[in-house]
């Protein structure tokens, strides 16, 4: 994938570039990962490394290859399950220059947060060979986070603050297009979780901006429902519900439409809205 994506991006630099002055990059799927204890941290940043940091460091690193205990373990692991070599396949130097830089942004899709934790109880734990077994972490979320339609997306918004920072850390402070980011319900129009999840979400980046991150880009997820993986059209991310059940498939703002509208119009969070969906802001109605 890092070898396609760099071809195209060269492509792109070498033939388009020029007449278009267009940008193009790669968009990473990134979770936070939070070590449950002090003794927990090199197991966290082991999952960081495991699940984005395998795509991101060959393009932003200084190194421009997959991280060393990513490249470690897994040589290690298949040397014991009796692989003639690495499971991993290593980039040649001509690879490595090919892929290194090429992005002109760091796209990221971010939803929400695990904890993690590795002891003695993890060996054994996964089938071997896989991606787990090669981690060796047990991760959970906690049960007092706000949880979302999704069985896996939980509101930590101080983790979205804490991955821009490790990029901005890490990678030396690249141009950031935040490309997903949102909250899923079951459906109706009165949707104040996912209001209070943007409002904490852009809160937290507008703190990572205040800190020097560098974020050009913030997409809500989504503008309307969507077919939605296996959960098929049953779990909504859309700031506009869509009936399935109508021919035209009619589109409705949910509150969260009139939120982010005023959100961007006032550039400012604090706002709250009245039951009959009438905006107040600083005590004013609009």
């Amino acid at each position: 994938m890092l070898v396609a994506h760099a071809n195209v991006y060269h492509l792109y630099n070498n033939e388009f570039r020029g007449a278009q002055g267009g940008q193009i990059g790669i968009t990473l799927s990134t979770p936070w990962t939070e070590p449950e204890s002090e003794k927990d941290m090199e197991a966290a940043e082991d999952v960081i490394q495991f699940e984005w940091g395998l795509y991101a460091n060959p393009i932003f690193s200084e190194s421009g290859d997959y991280p060393s205990v990513v490249k470690e373990r897994i040589a290690m692991k298949s040397k014991e399950q009796g692989f003639p070599r690495s499971r991993l396949p290593q980039f040649t130097p001509e690879e490595v220059d090919l892929i290194k830089g090429s992005s002109d942004f760091f796209g990221l899709n971010h939803y929400t947060t695990n904890i993690v934790y590795r002891n003695e109880s993890v060996n054994g734990y996964y089938s071997s060979p896989s991606f787990s077994d090669d981690v060796e972490v047990i991760s959970y979320q906690e049960d007092s986070w706000d949880s979302g339609a999704s069985v896996w997306l939980k509101r930590v918004p101080w983790g979205f603050y804490n991955l821009l920072s490790k990029i901005r850390k890490d990678y030396n402070n690249p141009p950031v297009y935040i490309t997903e980011n949102g909250f899923s319900t079951r459906g109706g129009l009165v949707d104040d979780d996912r209001i209070k999840y943007y409002r904490t979400y852009i809160d937290a980046m507008l703190d990572a901006i205040e800190d020097g991150s560098d974020i050009r880009v913030y997409a809500a997820w989504s503008l309307m429902d969507n077919f939605e993986w296996g959960n098929g059209y049953s779990i909504r991310f859309g700031l506009y519900e869509v009936d399935y059940e109508s021919p035209e498939r009619t589109r409705t703002p949910r509150k969260s439409a009139y939120v982010y509208k005023e959100m961007l119009r006032t550039r400012t969070l604090d706002y709250h809205y009245e039951p009959d969906m009438s905006l107040r802001i600083d005590g004013e109605e609009n």
